[in-house]
């Protein structure tokens, strides 16, 4: 990343905190970051730059979780048009020019059982016409983009979505703690057609295997900035109130040194499992 341009980004995104955690999307913020390097590192090493993305990702949510939340949600999208055959789009997502959000919350808790599939797609020419409502996406406003898996019979396409005004519904119905800045809606379509150059497969489960890993491992990032942060914080207070913070549980400089171990441990795993993001044994992605 650009140092000198992420540094005074970040700043920026540190003065807005209170406006972010009351309901701002920090829509400004995040095209910075872009410009930034922060969404670019499977442009500049493809499949590699898993490891990178997670750091980003980490940078930004040591700052603010909710920001470092829509980035990665931004680093998802660019991870999805990496393997697909819209280089356009790619470049533009990987340098902030668009953003977006993943919209694989819906498919892959349907997958497991959990809930069912609210989108569903019928074969047209040229491409799909898709109906039904994804719940929440994030990172979205009118002009983004988003994943979205949708069940065409007894098959699920991949895709991505544009958030045109006068093709989709953006819906904004829930609040959330901690994450009201997160640009989080319903997604309505409604006769939605999805051409074939925005389609990234006919069938996810044929490209499920390289997209999964490298999307749930990037949440980590997420994870281990606010960690970073929470012992930052506990290093400042641990001798303040006249040493009465000692007496708390991780109050005391020998609790402190375990929090900071245990984040080691799990960062250095992160980014080990970061550096083989086509691993296809099934105990990588449990590990993971």
């Amino acid at each position: 990343m650009q140092n000198s341009l992420l540094e005074q980004t970040l700043r920026s995104l540190q003065a807005r905190l209170t406006h972010i955690h009351q309901g701002f999307y920090p829509k400004e913020i995040l095209e910075n970051l872009g410009k930034a390097g922060t969404y670019a590192s499977f442009l500049e090493q493809k499949e590699f730059g898993l490891e990178n993305a997670l750091q980003s990702i980490c940078a930004v949510s040591k700052v603010c979780g909710n920001t470092g939340f829509c980035v990665w949600c931004q680093n998802a999208l660019a991870w999805y048009l990496f393997h697909s055959e819209n280089k356009e789009l790619f470049i533009k997502a990987s340098l902030g020019e668009i953003l977006g959000g993943t919209g694989l919350s819906n498919p892959i808790k349907s997958f497991a059982q959990i809930e069912s599939i609210k989108i569903k797609a019928v074969k047209v020419a040229g491409g799909y016409v898709l109906n039904g409502t994804l719940p929440w996406v994030s990172n979205l406003d009118y002009g983004h983009y988003f994943g979205v898996i949708a069940k065409e019979e007894e098959n699920y396409i991949f895709g991505i979505a544009h958030c045109a005004i006068d093709k989709l519904e953006l819906q904004e119905n829930v609040h959330f703690i901690g994450l009201e800045g997160s640009g989080t809606f319903a997604v309505v379509f409604k006769d939605y057609f999805l051409e074939e150059a925005l389609v990234i497969s006919h069938s996810f489960s044929a490209i499920s295997q390289k997209i999964m890993p490298g999307f749930v491992l990037m949440q980590a990032g997420i994870a281990l900035g606010l960690l970073e942060n929470a012992i930052e914080i506990l290093e400042k207070l641990k001798d303040s109130k006249n040493g009465i913070n000692a007496y708390l549980s991780y109050g005391n400089l020998q609790n402190v040194l375990k929090v900071k171990e245990q984040h080691k441990t799990i960062q250095q795993e992160a980014l080990r499992l970061a550096k083989t993001p086509y691993d296809a044994r099934e105990d990588f992605f449990y590990a993971i």
